[in-house]
């Protein structure tokens, strides 16, 4: 069951869009040797924003 979740958002300097976006992607693999997060989602609200959302059990 989720209990914790936690959104942060990230706004790109200009000229590094691209960089974000790349660690963004990079990122999932990360997650994945999580066991504990139960969700994650790397996303692009618009040109130059975006934003990391995770969900886990509990505050561990």
């Amino acid at each position: 069951m989720v209990k914790v979740a936690l959104f942060v958002r990230l706004e790109a300097k200009p000229g590094k869009e691209e960089d974000v976006e790349t660690f963004l992607k990079g990122g999932l693999s990360l997650v994945m040797d999580e066991p504990a997060t139960t969700a994650w989602f790397g996303i692009r609200l618009g040109p130059s924003t975006f934003g990391i959302f995770d969900a886990f059990p509990d505050d561990a």
